[in-house]
C-alpha cells in the first residue's frame, strides 16, 4: 500500500509560545553566500588585473609601488577567500566570528588595493559597502556599527591620508570620504533593521512550519490510535488511506501497488456503491471474515474533494460490539419490567401446581400412570422454574465491575475450583503460555460463562465417549493481540446450520434444557466487550471467548 496512517511517538508543542530558530544554521547559510560572493570578487580583480595592459602600472601616481605588488596583493586576497571558503563549509569554528573576520580582510585587501592601484583604474570604495551590509547581516547586537565604523577609518586612511602625504589634500577629498563614511553607517543600520525583520519573519514562519508539522503528526498519531477504522477510497475505488484498526478489522491484509476495495472487502464495495446511489441509504452490519467482529460502516465525502461520484470518500469502520452492547442494556431494561410480572403473575400459580403434584403423589391408591403423570408434572413445574429463574437473572444482572487481571493464571484457578466442586471426576486438559496474558473483564460474570461451557462440554463429550473429558487453550490472536479462551469437547459436534441458532434465547435440542445458557453466556461476554463465537472444528465442539484489548477498552 502506497500511503497509510503511521504512528509518530512524538509529543507536539501545542502552546503557542514560539521557539528560538537554529541561529546557527541560518549564519552559516549567509556566511556561505557571502563566501561564494567573496571567492567571485576576488577571482574578477585577479582576472582583470591579469587581461589589463601591464604596462599601465609603469608608474604608480600615488606611491610609485610596481605592478607585481598590486599583482600579489590581489593574489593573496583570492587565496584568503578560498580558504575561508573551505572552512565556512566545513563549519569550522563560529559562523559570526569568521564572519568578522572575512569583513576585516575585505576591508584590509580593498583598502590596499584602493590606494596602490594606478588612476583610473578600477574604483574599489564602493566595494566596501557590500561587506559592511553582508556583515550587519550575519552579526547582531551592535556590531554592524563596528563595522561601518572601521570601513569609515579605512577609506578615510586610503583617501585623506595619501593626500596628506602628498599635500595634495582638497575639500573634495574630504566631502568624499565624509560622505563614503555616511553611506557605510546608513548600510549598516538599514541592514541592521532590515536582518532583525528577516530573523523574526524566519522564526515566524519555522514557528507555524513546526505547528503545521506537529498538529499533523499529531493527526496521524490520533486517527492511528483510534478504535474506529479509517478508511479513504478514491473515485476508481483505490484505497488510498488506511489506519491501523481498520487494517486489523479486516484481518491484516496484503496489498499490491493500487489497492483495490473489491479484493479488500466485496461487502464493502457493495455497501459504497448503494450508498453512492442513495447517500440516505444506512449500512447493515457484517462481519469482515468468518469468525471476526461485526463491523458497521459509515460514508461520507470528503469536502475538499469536489462534487460526489469524482471525490474521495472517507469510510468509518466502527465495531458493532459497543452498539449491540448498549441494545443489550436498552433489551435488558425493558425486560425488567416485563419479569417483575412474571414473577408474580406466573412464578405463584407455578408454585402452586408443584406443591400440588407432590401431595399428589403422596396419596395412596394411585396407580402407576398416575404417579408417571404426577412426575411430569414435576419435572416440567421444574422446567419452568429454571426458565423463569434464568430470565430474572438476566434481568437482576447487576453492573460488570471489570478489573485486569491475567488469564491463564485465573482460568488454572477456575479448573483447580471446579474439579474440587464438581460431584463427577473429569478431566480438563488446559494449554497455556508461559507468560502472562493480561484480559479486563468482570471476573465473576466470565466464570459463570466458563462453568457454563465446560460444564456443557463434559456433558456432550460423556455422552460420546463416555469419558467426561475436555482440552482449554489460552492464547492471544494475532490480529488484534486480544486474549482468548476456547474451550474444546469431545462431542458429536454442531451442524453447519445450527451454529447461528443456538445462541438464540429459548433454543434448546434436549427435552429438559431450557434453552438459555448459550444465550446468557453470549450477554455476559457482550456486557464485558468480550465475543462468545463458535468455531468449526473437524470434530466435537470449540467455543471461543475474545476479550477486548485490555488497553483499548471501550467505555460504555
Amino acid at each position: 500500500m502506497s500511503t497509510t496512517w503511521r504512528d509518530y511517538p512524538l509529543t507536539p508543542n501545542l502552546q503557542g509560545t514560539p521557539n528560538a530558530i537554529d541561529a546557527s544554521r541560518h549564519d552559516w547559510q549567509l556566511l556561505r553566500i557571502y563566501t561564494i560572493y567573496r571567492a567571485l570578487l576576488s577571482a574578477s580583480i585577479l582576472a582583470f588585473l591579469l587581461t589589463a595592459n601591464i604596462k599601465s602600472f609603469n608608474h604608480f601616481e600615488r606611491i610609485g609601488l610596481e605592478a607585481r605588488v598590486y599583482f600579489w596583493v590581489a593574489a593573496a586576497y583570492f587565496a584568503l577567500c578560498m580558504f575561508a571558503g573551505m572552512i565556512a563549509y566545513t563549519k569550522l569554528g563560529r559562523a559570526q566570528v569568521q564572519a568578522f573576520i572575512a569583513f576585516l580582510i575585505d576591508t584590509a585587501a580593498l583598502t590596499l588595493l584602493q590606494s596602490i592601484q594606478p588612476a583610473n583604474f578600477i574604483d574599489l570604495t564602493l566595494l566596501q559597502l557590500v561587506a559592511v551590509a553582508a556583515g550587519s547581516l550575519i552579526l547582531r547586537g551592535h556590531m554592524p556599527y563596528l563595522l561601518a565604523a572601521i570601513a569609515s577609518l579605512s577609506i578615510l586612511a586610503s583617501e585623506v591620508g595619501l593626500h596628506i602625504l602628498n599635500n595634495t589634500l582638497d575639500s573634495n577629498d574630504l566631502m568624499h570620504a565624509g560622505l563614503m563614511g555616511a553611506s557605510m553607517f546608513a548600510t549598516a543600520l538599514f541592514t541592521r533593521q532590515l536582518a532583525v525583520r528577516l530573523r523574526e519573519s524566519e522564526a515566524l514562519t519555522e514557528q507555524q512550519a513546526e505547528n503545521l508539522a506537529s498538529l499533523e503528526a499529531l493527526n496521524h498519531h490520533i486517527i492511528q490510535r483510534m478504535r474506529t477504522g479509517i478508511l479513504v477510497v478514491n473515485a476508481k475505488n483505490h484505497i488510498v488511506m488506511m489506519n491501523d484498526s481498520c487494517w486489523r478489522l479486516f484481518n491484516m491484509p496484503t496489498f499490491g501497488e493500487q489497492p483495490s476495495l473489491e479484493r479488500f472487502s466485496v461487502e464493502l464495495r457493495q455497501q459504497l456503491d448503494a450508498w453512492r446511489n442513495n447517500d440516505l441509504l444506512r449500512g447493515r452490519p457484517f462481519r469482515t471474515f468468518p469468525n471476526g467482529p461485526e463491523v458497521l460502516v459509515n460514508f461520507t465525502l470528503l469536502e475538499s474533494s469536489g462534487a460526489q461520484g469524482t471525490s474521495d470518500i472517507l469510510i468509518f469502520v466502527d465495531d458493532n460490539t459497543r452498539l449491540v452492547q448498549q441494545a443489550q442494556q436498552l433489551k435488558l431494561a425493558s425486560l425488567g419490567g416485563l419479569t417483575a410480572s412474571i414473577a408474580h403473575e406466573i412464578r405463584n400459580p407455578l408454585g402452586a401446581i408443584s406443591h400440588a403434584a407432590q401431595l399428589l403423589a403422596e396419596s395412596k391408591g394411585l396407580d402407576e400412570d398416575d404417579i408417571r403423570l404426577t412426575n411430569i408434572i414435576q419435572q416440567h413445574s421444574l422446567r419452568m422454574n429454571r426458565v423463569i429463574e434464568n430470565v430474572l437473572q438476566l434481568s437482576r444482572r447487576r453492573p460488570t465491575l471489570p478489573e485486569r487481571a491475567d488469564l491463564c493464571a485465573w482460568i488454572h484457578t477456575l479448573i483447580d475450583d471446579y474439579k474440587a466442586t464438581c460431584s463427577d471426576p473429569c478431566e480438563i486438559i488446559l494449554n497455556r503460555p508461559d507468560t502472562p496474558l493480561w484480559f479486563f473483564a468482570d471476573r465473576v460474570q466470565m466464570q459463570q460463562v466458563l462453568e457454563n461451557l465446560i460444564q456443557n462440554g463434559l456433558r456432550y463429550s460423556d455422552k460420546q465417549t463416555g469419558h467426561r473429558t475436555l482440552t482449554i487453550n489460552v492464547g492471544l490472536t494475532l490480529l488484534n493481540e486480544q486474549a482468548f479462551v476456547e474451550i474444546i469437547d469431545q462431542g458429536p459436534g454442531i451442524p453447519a446450520e445450527l451454529a447461528d441458532k443456538i445462541f438464540e434465547p429459548f433454543y434448546t435440542s434436549e427435552r429438559s434444557g431450557t434453552g438459555l445458557g448459550l444465550y446468557i453466556a453470549r450477554e455476559l461476554c457482550e456486557s464485558n466487550q468480550a465475543r462468545l463465537d463458535l468455531v468449526p472444528i473437524k470434530s466435537g465442539s470449540c467455543f471461543r471467548i475474545t476479550f477486548a484489548h485490555p488497553g483499548k477498552q471501550m467505555a460504555l
